[in-house]
């Protein structure tokens, strides 16, 4: 069962809900070895600029000199990229523990009661938001109102989220390159551990541009191609993990030499474009959801408005574990090009990459 988290805030009895947007900011990356595969896994840090997924190197064999075109030369690595992995530890623990302090300051229900309402919520509609109080409108008090929120990690992150477990987001592929193993249950950008642990699991794929694409190949065509290599290899993930497995397969939007290209604004929206489509008539209740940062966005689609509405994944990293984790903290803001809060928050990068969300798509 997935452990939900409560936090507490306090608002007037009529207060509305009032969500900020992000500003652009950027991540620069590092690597430390899969435990289980030893092979490089991504890492993110971050400054005040622009924002980019966590890194994933690729070995040589499957694209040559590249694969983490996510990590611009000219942009400065930041302090928490130069941090070794076998230090990295302590500010893990640190952050750990104040996180574990927060926990016990704040009001919770019971861990019965929190998997009970969470089972009956999921069952009565897959979409529902994940705001729920735990008495009727009449009972509620004019001073609390009582929010849940969902705990997970991404990719090849070796530490499980501090915050919790609920789930788990892996890399399926990327171009025609598919790096989910059925046989195993992992890849290279997919940790089975996180998987494993987790009550939810979902799939995302690296969208590509045309600089990848087959020779002769349009944009909408290689979009479709792409979303039906997805599909097929988030199918391949469901078999090992069953029920587990949401049915969103998220669309990884962002700048490298094996994502988009930058500026390369019309191929990409098209390329886009076609996977949405290609998932919704044929992915047979698996839906598309998108997942980038403002920054990301801006340099891949430009003013394009994305279109996959209540699955969005938006990537902001502040700096350090915020100490606030609601949707009040303005950094958790509406996914670029919409007006909709995104429903998961990737707040944290480095050698692990943590999220938040409000609700599950």
């Amino acid at each position: 069962m997935k452990n939900l988290k409560k936090l507490v805030k306090s608002f007037v009895a009529t207060t509305v809900l009032s969500f900020g947007v992000i500003s652009g900011g950027h991540f620069t990356e590092a690597a430390s070895l899969d435990k289980a595969k030893t092979e490089p896994v991504k890492a993110v840090q971050v400054n005040s600029q622009q924002n980019l997924h966590a890194s994933e190197k690729t070995t040589p064999a499957e694209v040559p000199a590249q694969h983490e075109a996510r990590v611009k030369p000219e942009v400065p690595a930041q302090p928490k990229a130069e941090v070794k992995p076998e230090v990295s530890a302590q500010p893990k623990a640190v952050a750990k523990a104040e996180i574990q302090q927060k926990k016990e300051d704040r009001s919770v229900k019971s861990q019965a009661s929190v998997h009970a309402s969470e089972t009956a919520r999921i069952h009565a509609s897959q979409n529902s938001a994940i705001f729920a109080n735990s008495s009727s409108e009449e009972e509620k008090t004019e001073d609390e109102v009582l929010t849940e929120y969902f705990f997970g990690t991404d990719s090849a992150t070796a530490i499980p989220n501090p915050a919790g477990n609920d789930f788990y987001l892996g890399k399926l592929g990327y171009g025609s390159v598919v790096q989910f193993d059925a046989g195993t249950g992992s890849g290279k950008f997919f940790s089975s551990a996180r998987a494993e642990e987790a009550a939810y699991v979902y799939g995302y794929w690296f969208l590509t541009g045309m600089q990848q694409a087959p020779a002769g190949t349009s944009a909408s065509e290689w979009g479709a191609q792409q979303a039906k290599l997805a599909l097929e290899t988030y199918e391949a993930m469901k078999s090992v993990y069953g029920s587990k497995a949401r049915p969103v397969i998220f669309i990884d939007v962002e700048p490298a030499l094996t994502g988009t290209k930058e500026y390369d604004y019309a191929n990409n929206q098209a390329i886009y474009t076609a996977f949405v489509n290609y998932l919704n008539q044929y992915g047979e209740g698996v839906k598309p959801g998108t997942y980038s940062s403002q920054w990301s966005w801006e340099v891949s689609m430009g003013e394009f408005s994305p279109s996959t509405p209540g699955a969005y994944w938006v990537a902001y990293y502040p700096g350090d574990i915020p100490e606030d984790l609601t949707i009040s903290n303005p950094d958790w803001g509406n996914f670029p090009g919409t007006t909709e809060k995104a429903q998961i928050w990737q707040y944290y990068g480095g050698y692990n990459d943590y999220n938040v969300a409000w609700q599950l798509p």
